[in-house]
């Protein structure tokens, strides 16, 4: 939703937009995660950063 994005924008971090949810990605087109799965590779779960804990910040 778009108050996700201003959240996102305020916070200073980045904003990936879930095609599965509500409203629309905006412009310009921030990322984009076609599925739950495709989490996975906007996160880049390749890069060496740690265990990746549900709910914790790594």
């Amino acid at each position: 939703m778009a108050v996700d994005r201003e959240c996102a924008r305020r916070a200073g971090v980045p904003y990936v937009h879930a095609a599965w949810g509500y409203g629309e990605p905006g412009s310009p087109t921030p990322e984009i995660a076609r599925d739950p799965q495709d989490l996975l590779r906007v996160l880049d779960t390749s890069r060496e950063s740690g265990p990746f804990v549900a709910g914790s910040l790594l």
